[in-house]
């Protein structure tokens, strides 16, 4: 049981790392460079190798993170209620809405801002006027999602990371 709980620790916190800091840097770095790029920007970012390594991290994480939990707390009222459990609940409940909105909206609004500058590169024009409409609603879009994202699980990180001393 003791091995079981260090590997799934260690994928959680590794996975988790390597997760909340790349939302980190996404957010605060790339995306705002791209916006200032003006349009076309968003074809120098790998988004296709970007998006599986943010799945597959996130995935990883949530995973391990929801199996720990249930191994850890048995869903005892007793260790939920307790503050090191109501630490680790909300950053748990934190993690799981970054983890579901990247499912549900910054990974699929990636992908379409992907293929539409992949359309938009392939014309070999510059983008028509809908093109350029559809290519700042995504932007948009991916902006707000991926802020969401990165607060949410900058503060399951934080939550889970002083839960122990509460």
């Amino acid at each position: 049981m003791q091995f079981i709980l260090i590997t799934l620790r260690l994928i959680h916190i590794a996975a988790g790392a390597f997760w909340v800091g790349n939302a980190l840097m996404i957010a605060l770095v790339l995306l705002p460079g791209v916006r200032k790029a003006g349009p076309g920007g968003e074809r120098a970012l790998p988004m296709a190798q970007i998006s599986q390594a943010m799945s597959l991290a996130s995935l990883l994480t949530t995973v391990s993170g929801l199996l720990l939990y249930w191994l850890v707390s048995r869903f005892a009222w007793g260790w939920i209620a307790s503050p090191f459990g109501i630490g680790f609940t909300i950053g748990s409940l934190a993690g799981l809405a970054a983890f579901l909105l990247g499912l549900f909206s910054t990974g699929p609004t990636a992908k379409k801002l992907a293929a539409l500058g992949g359309q938009i590169q392939a014309a070999g024009a510059p983008p028509l006027p809908a093109q350029m409409a559809e290519l700042s609603r995504l932007q948009a879009k991916l902006t707000t999602s991926s802020t969401w994202g990165t607060i949410l699980a900058t503060a399951a990180l934080a939550l889970m990371a002083v839960a122990r001393y509460a």
